[in-house]
């Protein structure tokens, strides 16, 4: 019979179950009395918020979410004079230029020597699997952009990560490709407009 019914009103047997359970419990209670409440709700059919014979009382309502409540939501024209939260608290007790250091700050060297720029040239193409741009970095104290800016990588080397990583494209997705290559033209885009 089920079947029946699912065929003729054209509904899934989901749905027709559904609306089966929404038509019996639709209805309210009629033993129920409405909740009186103090402004209009839209939910209570003896102050709804559609009928207009409801008279708000003259001034200004405040009328707070019914939660507990909060500084950052009560006004201060509606708090106490006596209230805790309307004392403002002396910003003087903690001064900022008083606060110790969490770590101490990083100086960074900007004027490397000519020395100093033979010794990374010398030490990145010797053995550029030790004396990456970030133990460079380390050891002279400065970024890796500089180590990028002051010498250039191996060619050897180069030529291998560029291997290494065509190897590693080979496996991606077609989609993680296409991510890649938007990301990359992205890049080009923002260079593009920043000149």
């Amino acid at each position: 019979m089920l079947s029946k019914h699912r065929v003729t009103l054209g509904l899934s047997g989901n749905s027709f179950l559904r609306s089966i359970r929404n038509a019996s419990s639709k209805h309210t209670n009629p033993g129920r009395e409405a909740i009186p409440t103090r402004f209009p709700t839209l939910y209570n059919p003896k102050r709804s918020a559609s009928n207009n014979k409801i008279q708000l009382p003259i001034g200004l309502v405040y009328n707070p979410a019914p939660a507990a409540p909060s500084p950052y939501e009560t006004p201060a024209a509606f708090l106490p004079k006596e209230d805790k939260r309307t004392v403002v608290v002396n910003s003087e007790e903690f001064p900022v230029d008083k606060i110790p250091a969490l770590k101490e700050p990083l100086e960074k060297k900007y004027n490397l020597t000519e020395k100093d720029l033979i010794e990374i040239h010398n030490l990145r193409t010797s053995d550029p699997n030790k004396w990456t741009r970030r133990a460079l970095a380390e050891k002279f104290s400065c970024s890796e952009f500089m180590i990028s800016v002051a010498s250039k990588p191996n060619p050897e080397y180069k030529k291998e990560m560029d291997e290494r990583l065509e190897t590693i494209k080979e496996s991606w997705s077609p989609r993680r490709a296409r991510a890649r290559n938007d990301r990359q033209r992205r890049k080009r885009l923002w260079i593009r407009d920043a000149q």
